[in-house]
């Protein structure tokens, strides 16, 4: 009994159900008939049928629910090993379900339509050719979601093959991840030279030309702020580790610092001063465009050339150099293991899991999807990977430009398919003392019928 117990307990915490936005429950289940029926809310949108719902929306929550429990291709949805979604026969939560949904099909109207419009998306643009109702197996509903399975909708074509569908939202272009994280894939154990041998000498200048251009240009009352924590006349004794561990020099405020009315926030780390300035740099300097021109040339230079490109540069050629190329305009081309780890960290950042996922926004009017992981594996070989992070020294008025940049990009056949760039920059503020990589990716207009045609082996053939 307790053992049942336990695994009922854990199954509950795995699959926890909520009570979906009742919009939503009507949009999926619509969307769902309208694929295995492409008439099914044409009786209600253009045949005058309205009256009927208008005057009693719970009969038509009540016909929804009747089509999940009737034997048709509409299913509820449960995921089991390898990610396949299969039929879920416990309508136990169901009743529970429907009895609290709120839906008006007078002030909703506009879900039924766009539900329409999303479903016919769907079948226009899912495959290569149209999607005909008899391709289709099943339709799962994915009523119980996890942190694995978010999909709102699964589709099972006859010969087996399963698409995610998630309807009303758009596929993430932009992630951030720790720097360390891609730096490990990229240049392994070299990493660990980050903050050693010559690369701490450069760390440490970096934290003098930050403190010196703030103290130098800051306004009188900021400088005696700063001198509460330090010996402005020994700036160059401060190394990068040290600059965390200065907390103001007066005792009384050694634990929880000192209130700075400037900020209006209690200081005890010399840091934290630091970053608040930055931050307000519009009221702290006399000049702060010119402050931060000159902050961003010294970042430039020290950490984007002389630490970052430096020691990735150096890992390269000591470690695979035969499998990078240079071609034209700059661009390296990857082969072997570079390609691979290059590889890895699209395919993981983009989120490819082991079936393609499809995002449906903007009421089916913008239609992506992300391979799945199998597809990467059978066009490897046909993808060229090249890939550039050379430093531009000229200060922009754009922030991210003047951080560490790495541009890659992905080509099928020839033909541009994704660029990613990898922005390498401090995490929260200036000087945070962590490096953070944030990912952003422009994938082009026709990547869908690209990887359709090539799925389908077409894309030998003239469109």
């Amino acid at each position: 009994m307790i053992k049942k117990y336990l695994e009922f307990l854990k199954e509950s915490k795995k699959y926890k159900l909520e009570t979906p936005n009742g919009d939503n429950v009507v949009r999926d289940i619509c969307v769902s008939m309208v694929l295995l029926n492409p008439e099914f809310l044409d009786n209600v949108l253009d045949r005058g049928i309205r009256s009927r719902y208008t005057e009693n929306s719970h009969a038509f929550i009540t016909d929804l629910k009747n089509l999940i429990l009737a034997k048709n291709r509409l299913k509820i949805g449960r995921f089991v090993e390898d990610n396949k979604c299969v039929e879920d026969e416990d309508f136990s939560q169901l009743s529970e379900l429907f009895d609290h949904i709120e839906f008006s099909v007078e002030s909703d109207w506009k879900v039924l339509i766009d539900s329409r419009n999303i479903a016919r998306s769907i079948m226009d643009k899912l495959l290569v050719n149209k999607l005909e109702p008899t391709q289709i197996g099943y339709v799962y509903w994915n009523l119980r979601k996890d942190s694995d399975h978010k999909e709102d909708l699964v589709l099972e074509l006859e010969d087996g093959l399963q698409y995610s569908l998630f309807l009303n939202k758009n596929i993430t272009t932009q992630k951030t991840a720790s720097f360390n994280t891609f730096a490990d894939d990229l240049i392994g154990a070299d990493i660990d030279k980050l903050f050693k041998d010559d690369y701490i000498g450069r760390w440490n200048e970096l934290t003098q030309k930050w403190i010196n251009i703030i103290y130098e240009n800051a306004n009188k009352d900021i400088q005696q702020l700063i001198e509460k924590f330090i010996d402005t006349s020994r700036v160059e004794s401060i190394g990068y580790f040290e600059y965390f561990d200065i907390l103001h020099k007066d005792p009384k405020f050694k634990h929880l610092g000192e209130f700075i009315k400037e900020f209006n926030k209690n200081i005890l780390k010399f840091s934290d001063l630091m970053s608040e300035i930055w931050k307000n740099r519009e009221t702290c300097f006399m000049d702060p465009v010119r402050v931060s021109d000159e902050w961003y040339e010294a970042k430039i230079v020290l950490l984007n050339s002389k630490i970052l490109e430096n020691l990735i540069t150096t890992s390269l050629k000591s470690n695979h150099v035969d499998d990078i190329k240079k071609v034209e305009n700059g661009w390296k081309l990857a082969g072997g293991t570079v390609k691979m780890k290059l590889f890895k960290t699209l395919v993981e950042k983009i989120g490819c899991i082991e079936r393609p996922v499809y995002f449906i926004a903007k009421n089916g009017e913008v239609f992506n999807m992300i391979p799945s992981r199998q597809f990467f594996r059978d066009f490897y070989d046909d993808i060229t990977i090249k890939f550039d992070y050379h430093v531009n020294f000229e200060v922009s008025e754009e922030e991210e430009d003047n951080d560490f940049n790495i541009k890659i990009k992905f080509e099928m056949d020839g033909k541009d398919l994704i660029d990613m760039f990898i922005i390498v920059k401090f995490s929260g503020s200036e000087m945070s003392g962590k490096l953070s990589a944030k990912y952003k990716f422009d994938i082009v207009d026709d990547f869908n019928f690209i990887i359709s045609k090539k799925q389908s082996g077409d894309d030998d053939k003239e469109d």
